[in-house]
């Protein structure tokens, strides 16, 4: 049984947003970085022993044939020779990342995964074995090594008896391994299933729960793996495999599913620091009305809370949330604050990063503090506007709200071939004052923008 790529990246993405999901990187990926493979670093040690390594070789017997000759200390040193060190990302590797993953599983050695989140200045939490696996805690981004770390060589699992034991020394990586697999779909990514210990725990899973265990994904290339192997995986243990005529292939299906998790995202930027009193109560019920059809259409909200109105919006968003679906709550209402001392630099990487995180962009009023009595634009807004204009994401704003909104409407009308799902509604834009009704011209424009990116 095969997935299509339609509904492989829908149903990962919808896992992803749900919070369902967990990504396992095998050896595949820290070989798209230039990293050697298991084979690879095992080859001069089998060749000294007369072996020659087939492509269905026992890696772990070939390690263990080597440890009863020699020493395991050779091994090791080998490994550190080889992956010690990792100066190559890869755009494999990169997209991975780049879907969000707070939980990461794998069984390489390697530190490929570390170094990235390092330059994304991302601090991971390492658990590499029983005797840390209370490192775990809220935030951040938590790595599984579940073969051990080149840094810690007396825990990597080399060895047939390594593997043999494992049951033993990693009891509680075991159990919480298992726990993951019945409560979450795993995405495996250059990842072969040739050891047990994936499939294993898959096995006994399945053997207690029968055919509503969880479902698991998978990208294999087509010509690696056969039929007979593929509906195994689908069978036995619930993994969907999506097969692709090329590894090149792979960021490309990682970064549609990127797109899918954030397609129904939308940043609203705005800001006023005072209104007269009608203009006031038309923002209050703007985002009322936004913030109500917006969810009953399947949106998601995302603000920097800029003044008045993050506050106008944070409030209704919650008090909806909170009437129908208070566990929604996380992944529907995606608010990013400003802190008051941030520079204009950091101030700019945030805005940057929220947006990139968005599909669609709206803009409402836009008004700074006046100074002498001459009312300012908001340079804040203005900004978020260029951004999401280099970042290529969809443009709509309310010109209705006056402010810096009216002037991007006013750019945009110039430019308006540039923005083909907005020019049936231009006029509506401009001229609306109802609340609902303004916001129902929103959501048209956002399901129009949908259809027309999923043309393209």
């Amino acid at each position: 049984m095969y997935i299509s790529r339609e509904s492989f990246v829908e149903e990962v993405a919808r896992h992803i947003n749900d919070n369902t999901a967990a990504l396992f990187m095998g050896a595949g990926v820290s070989a798209s970085t230039g990293l050697p493979s298991w084979r690879e670093i095992l080859n001069p040690l089998a060749e000294k022993l007369g072996i020659i390594i087939t492509p269905d070789a026992d890696l772990y017997q070939i390690a263990q044939f080597y440890n009863n000759k020699y020493k395991r200390n050779e091994i090791v040193k080998e490994y550190e020779k080889r992956i010690g060190v990792v100066n190559e990302e890869s755009e494999y590797l990169l997209a991975a990342l780049d879907l969000g993953f707070r939980e990461i599983w794998t069984t390489n050695y390697d530190r490929a995964i570390e170094t990235c989140l390092g330059k994304r200045n991302i601090a991971p939490k390492i658990v590499n074995s029983d005797h840390n696996i209370n490192a775990l805690s809220s935030g951040g981004v938590h790595i599984f090594k579940l073969n051990g770390d080149i840094g810690d060589p007396a825990n990597m699992v080399i060895t047939k008896e390594d593997l043999e034991k494992y049951p033993l020394t990693h009891e509680l990586m075991l159990t919480f391994l298992k726990r993951e697999l019945v409560s979450k779909s795993f995405i495996f990514l250059g990842y072969s299933f040739s050891d047990s210990l994936i499939l294993g725990n898959l096995a006994s899973i399945k053997n207690c729960l029968g055919d509503s265990c969880t479902t698991h994904y998978t990208i294999l290339e087509k010509d690696n793996k056969s039929n007979y192997f593929i509906d195994d995986l689908c069978n036995r243990y619930n993994i969907q495999a999506l097969l692709v005529d090329s590894r090149d292939e792979f960021p490309l299906i990682l970064k549609e599913i990127k797109s899918k998790c954030t397609e129904r995202r939308v940043f609203i930027s705005g800001s006023f620091d005072s209104l007269p009193s009608i203009e006031d109560d038309f923002a209050d019920n703007l985002c009322v009305s936004l913030v109500e059809q917006l969810y009953k259409n399947n949106y998601v909200i995302a603000s920097g809370m800029g003044r008045k109105i993050g506050n106008y919006l944070a409030g209704h968003a919650y008090a909806y949330l909170a009437q129908t679906n208070p566990f929604d709550m996380e992944q529907k209402l995606l608010l990013r604050p400003f802190y008051e001392k941030m520079g204009d630099n950091n101030k700019s990487n945030h805005r940057y990063n929220m947006i990139s995180e968005c599909n669609i962009c709206l803009f409402m009023f836009g008004k700074s503090p006046s100074i002498g009595g001459k009312t300012l634009i908001s340079k804040g807004v203005k900004e978020e506007f260029e951004i999401a204009t280099k970042l290529n994401k969809a443009i709509i704003p309310l010109p209705t709200t006056k402010y810096a909104a009216k002037e991007i409407y006013d750019y945009v009308l110039i430019n308006k071939i540039n923005y083909p799902y907005l020019e049936p509604y231009l006029d509506s834009l401009n001229s609306l004052m109802d609340p609902k009704a303004l916001s129902s011209v929103v959501v048209k424009i956002c399901n129009d923008y949908l259809r027309w990116q999923n043309r393209a």
